[in-house]
């Protein structure tokens, strides 16, 4: 990868990033629970792939979601061990999201990303945009 295709994802994070605030910020309703998931189904691919980038670039070897999540922790980008706990739990509700439309369990997902994976996507978001490709 790229210094430039770097830049690229940080702009499609940043871009995702408005949009699933937008979404949040609706008043709840079965349309929009639906994009609200499917919002933070993309956003979240892509704050995880950005981050395999960076620790990728840095000569560590992520592999897939989780093990770029624990990567992330123990170089300090995920700053305790109980944000590493939401975000494992963020990872699992994401895995549910695409495998089975469940109405409880999505509204149940719902509920989780207005309450508490929005706010931790944006906020690994904000430190994203801080890495440098060097």
């Amino acid at each position: 990868m790229s210094k430039e295709r770097f830049a690229e994802r940080k702009a499609e994070l940043e871009n995702a990033l408005q949009r699933l605030q937008e979404a949040v910020a609706q008043p709840e309703s079965a349309l929009v629970r639906d994009a609200v998931i499917q919002r933070f189904e993309f956003t979240f691919e892509l704050v995880w792939k950005s981050l395999k980038l960076y620790l990728d670039r840095q000569g560590l070897d992520c592999g897939g979601p989780r093990s770029t999540l624990k990567k992330a922790f123990t170089e300090g980008l995920i700053a305790s061990a109980d944000e590493a706990d939401v975000w494992l739990r963020l990872l699992e509700d994401r895995n549910l999201t695409s495998h089975a439309y469940d109405e409880a369990l999505a509204t149940r997902i719902y509920r989780h990303i207005v309450k508490d994976y929005a706010v931790i996507l944006a906020e690994m978001g904000k430190k994203i945009q801080t890495l440098t490709w060097e």
